[in-house]
């Protein structure tokens, strides 16, 4: 599991410095080209709003709901800051390429995912309905381990 989550943030992190180079040049290209815009007001509103949105949506989403999560992740994974449970697991949902939702227990926990590992216990050997134990992590509810949990008399 930590190589999934190591390979996924140097992914995100990546794709977050490489987006943000884009912002950065887009903003200057809009520095440069305004320059001639003779209307002070016209000239600040489309320099500072136009590079502000941009750099707010980038921020929001290769910051704060990608790069954010996974890093949590990481710091928790590697720190051992983890708990486990035993629940049933209520459903099972991929989330883009990377993600799979569990709703264990009614509380939303992320597992990441790769389709090129075969050892998949999701699609193989776990369904909603079955008891499982997971360790996840405390603030980011990562599951880092789940495993069937079998009740025997």
């Amino acid at each position: 599991m930590y190589e999934l989550i190591k390979s996924s943030l140097q992914a995100y992190a990546f794709a977050a410095v490489f987006s943000g180079l884009w912002i950065l040049l887009a903003v200057y290209g809009m520095f440069k080209n305004t320059k001639d815009i003779e209307n002070k007001k016209i000239k600040t509103v489309l320099r500072f709003g136009i590079s502000g949105v941009l750099v707010c949506l980038w921020a929001w989403h290769f910051v704060c709901m990608n790069l954010y999560p996974i890093s949590l992740a990481y710091y928790e994974y590697s720190r051992n800051i983890v708990e486990e449970k035993i629940g049933v697991i209520n459903s099972i949902e991929r989330d883009g390429k990377d993600r799979i939702n569990l709703m264990i227990d009614n509380t939303e926990y992320t597992m990441v995912y790769s389709s090129i590992n075969s050892d998949d216990i999701i699609s193989r050997d776990i369904d909603e309905g079955d008891t499982v134990r997971i360790e996840f992590g405390v603030k980011s509810k990562y599951i880092f381990d789940i495993c069937e949990f079998n009740i025997s008399p």
